[in-house]
């Protein structure tokens, strides 16, 4: 386990601080992903002033290569990038990058690295409370937590956008959510009609993946619960066989609805998670450049 090293000087710069919390207080009002990149550079075996030129080096070249809409804060041996649209687990990928950045800068200068860099990664989704503080707190804890060359993804204030997945077979209901659970959403499996026809009316599901036929009633009768007192709310209805042009009629009169066949491939889950994502409000992401 490593110290952590202090991010507060970074936070002098006024800008950056506004930036912080200006991103936090989107995220809460209107949804979406932030994640917040707390990097620890090590030294190696040159004398401290070599850290500050070792790291000063790769923010010249991260910032040359990030979304325009990423921040990028460097001092001594921290470095913090801020990830606006970016779920925790792209921002465990980014973390990587920027490590392996590190290690290439060291093999261009011809010094041996030291491999003990290491990264905090802590990302939020909707409601945030705390601000831009809470967020590098978050941070830091996981970077504490990583060993070097590592990379520690904090999951203290991660919030997940959440779908209902209802599908009378639950094997299948909960293999489903286990597999949309690992896409960074909230899946909660449901096989019960009844129970369904409830939890179909909550509001805080961004979305819906539901079995076109079910026991004594159709998929479309419960999106059309789910869809009675928040309209747009998007779905994903499933089947085994092929519906037929009146189903599909009356489905999209609803609202946005997409059709995947039964069993779901990875591929076609995908899109549906990439439907949902485009419709969520604050969910849409911008074009970006990985680091």
């Amino acid at each position: 386990m490593t110290e952590a090293p202090s991010y507060r000087p970074l936070l002098d710069s006024v800008a950056l601080r506004l930036r912080l919390d200006e991103e936090v207080a989107r995220v809460r009002r209107a949804g979406g992903f932030l994640s917040l990149a707390a990097i620890r550079v090590e030294p190696g075996p040159k004398a401290p002033p070599a850290a500050e030129s070792r790291l000063s080096r790769v923010a010249r070249r991260l910032r040359s290569s990030i979304r325009l809409h990423d921040v990028i804060a460097a001092r001594g041996s921290s470095l913090l990038l801020l990830m606006p649209e970016t779920t925790g687990r792209e921002g465990v990928r980014a973390a990587e990058r920027l490590l392996a950045l590190v290690r290439q800068v060291d093999s261009q200068e011809g010094s041996e690295p030291p491999r003990r860099d290491s990264a905090g990664v802590a990302a939020v989704y909707g409601e945030v409370e705390g601000g831009g503080a809470a967020l590098l707190a978050a941070a830091e804890e996981a970077l504490l937590q990583a060993a070097p060359g590592q990379v520690v993804r904090s999951r203290t204030l991660e919030g997940r956008p959440r779908v209902l997945v209802v599908d009378d077979d639950p094997a299948f209901a909960r293999a489903l959510s286990d597999a949309i659970s690992e896409r960074e959403w909230e899946a909660h499996p449901c096989s019960d009609v009844a129970d369904a026809r409830q939890r179909s009316r909550d509001r805080t599901y961004s979305g819906f993946f539901i079995d076109l036929v079910l026991p004594g009633t159709s998929g479309v009768d419960i999106l059309r619960e789910a869809v009675a007192g928040q309209p747009r709310r998007p779905a994903i209805l499933m089947s085994g066989l092929d519906a037929d042009h009146g189903t599909i009629v009356h489905a999209l009169s609803l609202g946005p609805v997409m059709f995947v066949q039964k069993p779901i491939s990875p591929a076609d889950l995908d899109a549906a998670l990439q439907m949902l994502r485009e419709l969520v409000p604050g969910m849409t992401r911008r074009a970006r450049g990985a680091p």
